[in-house]
């Protein structure tokens, strides 16, 4: 996530220059910046306990909260920052972002279009509105989406059970995020990584190839892809797959290595 922040924000309704506690953001920022996260969660929250409607620490609140892989309490975040300025343009892509995180994109839509009535002049707003407008419900294929990923509870619960060893519990779980979430791929990988720890290894390499059609963004996928064709002598397939995803998202040139050389 490119996360948007500013220094200054302007009131687009009075013309007044809104600076309420900006010092005290600004040292919350360059904490999040450096990592500190517990420094800048006490800034924030002492200044919405001073200012409850301050629209910028709300927006750096859900920036904590992302960092910190906390998506769903990232878009409450961003989503309250907007509630407070309808036209505040860094909240409104930070919650674009978080919504395609959480497929909630349905949910958010009419908050371009209320802060393109406020003010017209919002370039990325209305961007994002166009592409809401245009995609529908392919907008969680486009780029952007596949590179954010996808998380909903059921796929957190999961990854938890799969951690602990319960692959009976998991697998059911991830089987569900199927149903309810719609076709995924964080959820098929998690059915490959079970089914490659039973060895039953093609059906691992077949999950793995479904994972990838949905999400060719996730990096581990194709490592796993890779660990599951070299049991069933399919290394050059697994290979040959890499490559052709690679053509579209140059990012996966960071794996590059593990294919070199089969």
């Amino acid at each position: 996530m490119a996360f948007k922040g500013d220094h200054i924000m302007s009131d687009t309704q009075t013309g007044l220059v809104q600076c309420q506690f900006c010092d005290e953001n600004l040292q919350a920022e360059e904490a999040l910046t450096q990592g500190k996260y517990p420094e800048a969660a006490n800034i924030l929250v002492s200044i919405v306990e001073k200012d409850p409607l301050n629209w910028r620490a709300f927006n750096n609140l859900g920036i904590l909260s992302w960092s910190k892989e906390n998506w769903q309490d990232a878009y409450i975040m961003f989503k309250k920052a907007i509630s407070i300025k309808g036209d505040y343009e860094d909240a409104l892509v930070n919650l674009f972002d978080a919504a395609l995180k959480l497929h909630r994109i349905k949910e958010v839509a009419a908050l371009y279009d209320k802060a393109l009535e406020i003010n017209l002049d919002l370039q990325d707003a209305r961007v994002i509105r166009e592409t809401i407008v245009a995609m529908k419900s392919d907008i969680y294929q486009s780029k952007r989406a596949l590179q954010i990923g996808f998380f909903s509870p059921i796929l957190d619960e999961a990854k938890k059970l799969l951690d602990a060893g319960d692959y009976y519990g998991a697998m059911k779980k991830f089987l569900e995020s199927i149903d309810v979430d719609g076709p995924n791929g964080p959820a098929y990988c998690g059915l490959g990584i079970i089914n490659y720890y039973q060895q039953r290894f093609q059906d691992a390499y077949s999950l793995f190839i479904e994972s990838i059609r949905h999400n060719p963004c996730d990096t581990e996928t194709y490592l796993n892809l890779l660990d599951a064709a070299k049991e069933i002598n399919k290394t050059q397939v697994a290979k040959d797959i890499y490559n052709i995803y690679k053509k579209e998202f140059p990012e996966l040139e960071v794996i590059a290595s593990n294919f070199e050389g089969l």
